[in-house]
């Protein structure tokens, strides 16, 4: 019978987080883990990614020397990181790996593999937990793929591989055997106390400074809705046990905020959860949030931030309308909601549990309160038909028509998701997919639908957007979109900071209107553009020619109404400046002492902290 040294730790109770290094580590600064992170698709215009930031907070924290690079888009840029990287001598390299930048990751690995031989090379992420041995048949670089959670993978993973252990035994990866064999480990559980993880790594932010739009917090994970479409781990498509929602502690998350403001000088925030009102979207998850938002009130923090809602958890009554004033009071100022449709009969597809009115409320709700509403919209998927997107047009255009992305969205598909097992068992999906997660790897069951979604796609930008997703160019429709955020943002903050001073309210109410009325007119000439693209390419008498005026002319109008709105956003800056008000002071930093300048915001997608 052998006997109990000591040396090895005993295994930890199931969820919770150990950071016990293993004691026969005895130079851990001596292993380094570099983590790369690819900037395509959204992410080009993405700020800090937590996963990342969390998974090298835990090595660092355990000793480990971990570090964070990005890598932009394209061949010669990740020739020029691979070539950096040598330096750093790196025993492991790990990726967060999307649908989106499989293509980057491949050539990264490949070229990783000839400049860096003996580096272990891992990939995580949204891709990586639903396709874990598709990604290691698929891509023959990579050694590792982590699925679930990163921290207590990752630092399990560097101690294995620093002691020269099998990795037979890690919770949480696929990897190959000694015959070169994917094979696939048991996941490990979700970590139940998100409160035992060390704060994440700012290296992104202590990098860029104000270059930054907004810095990412996590308050919680998971979520306990099922959107058809949605990959995060949640009741149904999850795979690791645990919990489907977890929520830290309003002190320790107001804590977090505080020590950023102070440390670094920013505050404007984007709190990344899957939805901020959760656990129930009732009166459990409401009184979460609106503890947070005392926190921020009582501490005297003067930030910003913006959160991602669902539309069946608000309704129009004096309860819900207090907890909005509350949250606006403390910094509240944009909510990204999954809309997705106008029609009911999208809304089942979709499996979401808000109806077209719960939509509408929303809409109209956060317009009262002049939050700033950044929506997700399908209308382009493979079950849609001419009637649902005509359907979906006309609800834009009542509702935020102005966003003309909004109207031509693509779905994107991604593994694990329940509307690719449908489309799978309906014959949709095509090689594209299968072969390397192509997000638009599908077919349309109307062709004409689908031939109206690639027109739409091939209107406002470049290859890259469409046949990747991949935004590599601003054309005027996205940085209309990116403006958009800063108008709104710029009404609210003024409104909410001078609002009190005599005369302001009424230079902000009659900017308000003015804004309302271009939104209003952009609204009509999308939807007129829409159905008349709509109306050519279903009887296909749309022309290249004609195809290549559009271009120039959806271009010339957006940029003329950006101008348009810039010139009246200068003429109300200089009234209010006038009145005493002091734009510099709604700035995403804490303002400096330098004369003039507007403030700089945020813009942006939320996501999950996942590696």
């Amino acid at each position: 019978m052998k006997q109990d040294l000591g040396l090895v730790p005993s295994a930890p109770k199931p969820g919770t987080l150990d950071l016990t290094l293993d004691p026969r580590i005895t130079d851990p600064a001596s292993f380094r883990v570099s983590f790369l992170i690819l900037l395509d698709g959204d992410l080009v215009m993405s700020p800090e990614h937590l996963g990342v930031a969390y998974m090298t907070s835990v090595l660092r924290h355990t000793g480990f020397t971990a570090e964070i690079r990005e890598v932009e888009h394209g061949d010669d840029e990740a020739a020029a990181a691979v070539e950096a990287l040598k330096d750093f001598r790196p025993d492991l390299v790990c990726f967060t790996l999307m649908s989106l930048n499989l293509g980057s990751c491949l050539t990264l690995c490949r070229l990783l593999r000839e400049q860096l031989p003996g580096t272990v090379i891992a990939c995580g992420g949204p891709a990586g937990t639903f396709a874990g041995l598709d990604v290691l048949r698929n891509n023959p670089w990579a050694d590792v793929v982590a699925v679930g959670e990163g921290e207590p993978t990752v630092l399990d993973l560097v101690q294995r591989l620093y002691l020269k252990e099998p990795l037979s035994s890690v919770r949480g990866i696929c990897y190959r055997d000694a015959d070169g064999t994917p094979r696939q480990n048991p996941a490990r559980p979700l970590i139940h106390n998100l409160e035992d993880l060390p704060f994440p790594a700012r290296d992104q932010l202590s990098q860029h400074g104000d270059k930054l739009e907004y810095v990412r917090v996590s308050t919680s994970r998971g979520c306990v809705a099922n959107c058809a479409f949605c990959s995060a781990p949640h009741l149904k498509n999850r795979v690791q046990a645990g919990k489907a929602w977890r929520g830290r502690g309003p002190e320790q998350i107001v804590e977090e905020v505080a020590a950023i403001v102070e440390r670094h000088q920013f505050r404007t925030f984007d709190f990344v959860d899957s939805t901020f009102e959760d656990p129930d979207g009732g009166r459990v998850g409401k009184k979460r949030v609106t503890a947070i938002a005392n926190g921020i009130l009582d501490r005297g923090l003067d930030i910003y931030y913006n959160v991602c809602m669902r539309a069946e958890n608000w309704r129009d009554t004096p309860e819900d309308h207090a907890v909005l004033d509350l949250l606006v009071a403390s910094g509240l100022e944009k909510v990204n909601v999954g809309i997705e449709a106008g029609t009911a009969e999208e809304l089942l597809l979709w499996e979401k549990r808000a109806t077209v009115e719960d939509n509408v409320t929303i809409i109209r709700m956060l317009r009262e309160h002049g939050v700033y509403l950044a929506m997700g919209f399908i209308p382009f998927h493979p079950y849609a038909t001419v009637e649902t997107l005509v359907a979906n047009a006309a609800f834009l255009r009542d509702n935020s028509g102005h966003n003309l992305r909004r109207m031509t969205e693509r779905l994107e598909i991604y593994p694990g998701t329940a509307i690719v097992r449908r489309m799978e068992g309906d014959g949709l999906l095509d090689e594209s997919y299968l072969d390397r997660l192509d997000p638009y790897g599908y077919d349309f069951q109307d062709p004409r639908v689908g031939r109206l979604a690639k027109h739409f796609a091939r209107l406002y930008n470049n290859d890259d957007y469409h046949h990747h997703g991949v935004i590599t160019e601003q054309s005027s429709v996205f940085a209309f979109e990116t403006y958009n955020v800063v108008l709104q943002t710029f009404i609210s903050r003024l409104h909410r900071r001078f609002g009190a001073l005599p005369g302001v309210d009424d230079v902000m109410e009659a900017f308000k209107a003015r804004v309302h009325e271009v939104r209003q007119e952009m609204g009509r000439y999308n939807y007129g553009f829409f159905m008349a693209n709509l109306e050519a390419v279903m009887n296909d008498t749309l022309d290249p020619a004609e195809q290549a005026r559009q271009v120039v002319d959806v271009e010339e109008y957006f940029h003329d109404r950006m101008q348009l709105l810039r010139d009246e956003q200068l003429r109300v800056g200089k009234a209010l400046t006038r009145l005493g008000a002091r734009v510099t002071e709604v700035s995403s930093t804490i303002p400096k002492e330098r004369p003039g300048g507007l403030p700089r915001q945020y813009t942006g997608e939320g996501s999950g902290a996942t590696w």
